[in-house]
């Protein structure tokens, strides 16, 4: 098995033609950029998979991107381009035709994700819409059908690849054949590992929360003020207060459990909740409508207000469990399960996951700079001092970190890289599976290309 692309290059992951969620949602969200600032896009068909179409401007959309992104200007990154796309058509053909399904759930908690992480990423709901002109609720519900095809693509590919695996004598193989002068150097880089620690909230500040909804919910229900009016004014979720609490149409999956448990066990139109807690505080939920399986919400947000008493009662506990470590009472990841209330953190034992590779590996200056500063002089296996932590929600958390490896600048090899070249190696032997795979589907799938890309060499395999 010779490798048959410089191991240097990031690998195409997921959907090993395609593009992943991530991209794909930076594409779509580009594309309605794009069509904002132009009235009119030249457009037309260029290929036809099955009853699957692509369009010249899905290509152009694409190729501002690359651009965008710093890559020379160049017509052969339009045919990859292309080819992507009709790889990501020929799986979405072949997934319906083999009856594969999506849940509603399963693009409502992907759109939800995508969402909060480009708000994250504008600042703010309301910097997002200005920015796009179009409300957060309308972006969803224009989004749903091609998030829908995007993983439909991605559990088609799934299902093709999922049995293929390489064997320890494969991946030697593999790196065997890369030659000398073509491993890649690698910076220095670090895996970090964290245990998350959300403020202690007294009692009496719990109190006071609960108080302020429970005199909300009594002057909605006397009529003195609309459930709209006391969201904008008080809610806390500045997401859905500016729209009078409204969370929009959803369905199961799209919320925290508690709120979640709350919110469905309302029946009637504009009946509410009593006071339900969640990790972002304390909420008045009240129901809009029920659409099958799917709620229309509308809620306050109230935040127990915490003291600087509070934030040293959180640093105490994180010295204590930072003690215990360091006595060999437990092990980090031992603590991690017992005491961290990041549940996606504490899915994966703490690890941090760096967005921008997908893999558990960062060179110092991908970490926030929270991470930077509170890990920059530890070696490897030490663990930081309780750092305040700001959230993405602008919460602040107290945050211990471990060095799970920190590697200096090297030439790949075996001993210090082995799952990095494993992971190379079988995502070669997936590409030489899906290129069999597409050989077999083309003879018999309809097939159809422009004659404006007949030239691409990439483009031979589609049988035009």
């Amino acid at each position: 098995m010779k490798p048959k692309m410089p191991i240097g290059l990031k690998p195409i992951k997921t959907i090993v033609f395609s593009l992943s969620l991530l991209v794909s949602f930076v594409l779509i969200l580009l594309s309605h950029s794009l069509h904002a600032q132009n009235d009119v896009l030249v457009d037309g068909i260029i290929g036809i998979v099955g009853n699957k179409i692509v369009l010249h401007s899905d290509i152009e959309i694409q190729y501002q991107q690359s651009l965008a992104q710093g890559m020379s200007p160049d017509e052969s990154i339009k045919c990859q381009i292309f080819d992507q796309l009709m790889m990501e058509k020929l799986l979405i053909n072949q997934a319906e035709l083999d009856s594969i399904v999506v849940t509603e759930d399963e693009i409502e908690i992907e759109i939800d994700n995508r969402f909060r992480y480009y708000i994250s990423l504008l600042g703010s709901e309301e910097k997002f819409e200005e920015y796009f002109n179009k409300t957060v609720l309308e972006f969803k519900d224009e989004f749903r059908p091609e998030v829908q095809q995007i993983l439909l693509a991605k559990r088609m590919q799934e299902d093709i690849v999922s049995t293929v695996k390489v064997t320890p004598i494969e991946v030697k193989e593999f790196f065997a054949e890369i030659p000398k002068d073509s491993l890649p150097y690698f910076n220095a880089e670090v895996q970090v590992a964290e245990i998350v620690l959300n403020p202690i909230i007294t009692k009496e500040a719990k109190e006071a929360a609960k108080a302020k909804l429970r005199d909300f919910k009594a002057r909605i229900l006397s009529e003195q003020n609309t459930f709209e009016e006391l969201a904008e004014t008080y809610s806390q979720d500045p997401g859905s207060g500016a729209q009078g609490g409204n969370l929009g149409l959803q369905s199961r999956g799209t919320y925290v459990k508690e709120f979640e448990a709350a919110a469905f066990n309302l029946k009637n139109k504009d009946e509410m909740t009593d006071i339900v807690e969640t990790q972002f505080g304390f909420h008045l939920i009240r129901l809009i409508e029920r659409i099958g399986n799917n709620i229309n919400l509308q809620h306050i947000l109230i935040k127990p207000t915490i003291s600087t008493a509070d934030f040293d009662l959180t640093k105490a506990k994180a010295d204590s469990i930072r003690t215990l470590i360091l006595n060999d009472s437990i092990s980090f990841k031992e603590a991690v399960d017992e005491y961290s209330e990041d549940e996606n953190s504490q899915s994966v034992a703490g690890s941090l996951v760096n967005r921008q590779t997908g893999s558990t590996y960062f060179e110092m200056d991908q970490l926030d700079p929270d991470v930077f500063f509170a890990i920059e002089s530890l070696k490897e296996g030490e663990m930081s001092q309780p750092t305040l932590v700001k959230a993405p929600d602008g919460s602040k958390q107290y945050k211990i970190f471990i060095i799970q490896s920190r590697t200096v600048p090297h030439r790949a090899n075996l001993e210090d890289d082995y799952s990095r070249i494993q992971e190379f190696a079988q995502q070669q032997k997936q590409n030489e599976a899906m290129n069999k795979w597409i050989t077999e589907k083309v003879e018999n799938t309809f097939v159809r290309l422009n004659d404006q890309y007949s030239s691409c060499s990439s483009m031979i395999k589609w049988g035009n």
